[in-house]
């Protein structure tokens, strides 16, 4: 007799094809020994008497009850006091909660994927191995953020790729075809996505507004970073220098030193006009939001607005830094 906790599919499937393997019966005889049942249709005097029945069509039985802590006056106790010398293996599938409780007495498993990213990602590295292809380096994130951890779905897709029988590399603009790339995990990825001019932002910013990310919520956490920004610019202005300026960021806006310093950073490229736009544009969208506006129109446009200025700031930047280039090429 067995408990596993409920989890992934992909999983319970590896696990009964496995336990078939240890009770000796052949993978086509699966069906017949497996009998499935659900545990709000087994209570415990049916679960008795389920064991002691004889298997019709093999020599041995696999009594898989899912959702079994929805079987009344379940005991697990008393199914293996029955259970130990019939041809009957019982597993009794329930949540962690109830499994836990029933571990002193039967040996108990999860099927639920690895909670560690370094064990999802050798789950993921298996899966590869198994369909025959090799995973580049920079395939794993947008596998591991797509699919959060879950297997079946990443089994799938590499039964897709991997459908001509030849060994394929998988790469991340392979992945990226199929729709598979890396998320940001939170508004604060998304701001920094905004301010390093990362190719994907906008995509991001529609998947945050469209997962029911609060326009209002988005609008506040920007107001908060611009007045950032000009505490920075301000301190910068004074001749006080990126240390001082860090300081105060991270004093008046309560966020860590290494935080503080990239705001610094940004706030140092941009110039009066650029901020001077970008609270503009932020006090406008307030007030079309709260005028009733569509809110992807105008969370679209302050996406394009301050998308554009970081360009410009960051243009400048790149355009000084070839000048450099070019003056370090003549010695």
């Amino acid at each position: 007799m067995i408990g596993v906790a409920s989890g992934d599919p992909l999983l319970s499937l590896w696990v009964r094809r496995h336990l078939l393997s240890l009770l000796g019966i052949p993978p086509e005889e699966g069906a017949a020994a497996i009998d499935g049942y659900t545990g709000d249709e087994m209570p415990q005097h049916r679960l008795l008497a389920k064991i002691r029945e004889q298997p019709l069509f093999a020599k041995k039985r696999v009594l898989w009850v899912t959702r079994a802590d929805q079987s009344s006056e379940i005991d697990p106790s008393g199914i293996l006091e029955k259970n130990r010398k019939t041809v009957t293996t019982v597993i009794l599938e329930a949540p962690e909660k109830s499994l836990s409780a029933w571990s002193k007495t039967i040996p108990a498993f999860s099927l639920s994927p690895p909670t560690k990213p370094a064990d999802r990602e050798a789950w993921i590295r298996f899966l590869a191995e198994k369909h025959g292809l090799v995973l580049d380096k920079g395939a794993m994130d947008p596998l591991m953020t797509t699919f959060e951890g879950a297997l079946g779905p990443v089994d799938r897709l590499f039964a897709d790729l991997s459908a001509n029988g030849e060994p394929q590399r998988v790469t991340e603009e392979l992945l990226e075809k199929q729709g598979v790339v890396t998320h940001y995990k939170t508004v604060f990825e998304l701001l920094r996505g905004l301010e390093s001019g990362d190719r994907k932002f906008f995509r991001e910013w529609e998947r945050f507004l469209d997962g029911g990310q609060s326009p209002f919520g988005l609008l506040s956490l920007l107001h908060r970073q611009w007045k950032l920004y000009r505490i920075a610019r301000s301190v910068l202005e004074e001749q006080r220098g990126s240390g001082e300026a860090e300081k105060m960021v991270a004093a008046l806006g309560g966020v860590p030193s290494f935080v503080a310093g990239g705001i610094v950073r940004i706030a140092a490229k941009m110039s009066r006009e650029s901020m001077r736009k970008g609270s503009d544009a932020l006090w406008e969208a307030d007030l079309l939001l709260k005028s009733g506006v569509s809110p992807g129109l105008v969370m679209d446009r302050l996406a394009a607005t301050l998308y554009t200025l970081g360009q410009e700031h960051r243009g400048k930047e790149e355009g000084r830094r070839e000048s450099t280039r070019k003056v370090l090429k003549r010695y």
